[in-house]
């Protein structure tokens, strides 16, 4: 039995979601590496730094946090408590998984809102060597939240049912 068109189209939407969310973090970090290292090489070598470098990467930094927290999400990479969603019976779990996705989800919104309140109002605000807007560096906190409340959608019913989250290669959370 196939898949009914909306759940096709609702899947290749979540796969391109997270393919593309996580080019976007693996060239980020590529370039904040490469960057680090020739500005340490220039350093150390050559008695030259590029003054730049610390603030675009601290960006970058920014940027990279606010993207990966969806991914995170999806595998269970954040700090969690679940003691007491162990304990509960089976029915009971499930609507407390549900209280707390619903919980995550209004707090999302939330900093969605008051990040683009704060890009909006850092606009015109200017960073200090490299004089782009510190609105765009801030506009992590609103992109970064609505792809991470994106993700939240994508596992959360799977997640409500079993309390099970999304498996990567080569990343098990609860073995950390």
């Amino acid at each position: 039995m196939s898949d009914s068109p909306p759940r096709t189209i609702f899947k290749r939407c979540d796969d391109t979601l997270v393919f593309v969310n996580r080019w976007a973090l693996i060239v980020l970090l590529a370039v904040m590496s490469v960057l680090v290292i020739v500005n340490v090489f220039a350093r150390y070598v050559f008695s030259h730094s590029f003054p730049w470098v610390e603030e675009a990467t601290r960006y970058m930094m920014i940027w990279a946090a606010f993207l990966g927290a969806g991914p995170a999400l999806r595998v269970g990479g954040h700090i969690a408590i679940e003691s007491l969603g162990q304990s509960l019976p089976p029915p009971a779990a499930r609507a407390l998984r549900a209280l707390i996705v619903a919980l995550i989800a209004v707090i999302l919104v939330v900093l969605i809102w008051l990040g683009i309140d704060y890009a909006d109002f850092a606009w015109y605000q200017e960073s200090p060597v490299l004089s782009w807007s510190l609105g765009k560096v801030y506009l992590a906190l609103p992109i970064g939240l609505a792809l991470t409340l994106a993700h939240l959608a994508a596992v959360a019913r799977a997640w409500i049912l079993s309390g099970e989250f999304e498996r990567a290669d080569g990343f098990d959370p609860q073995a950390l």
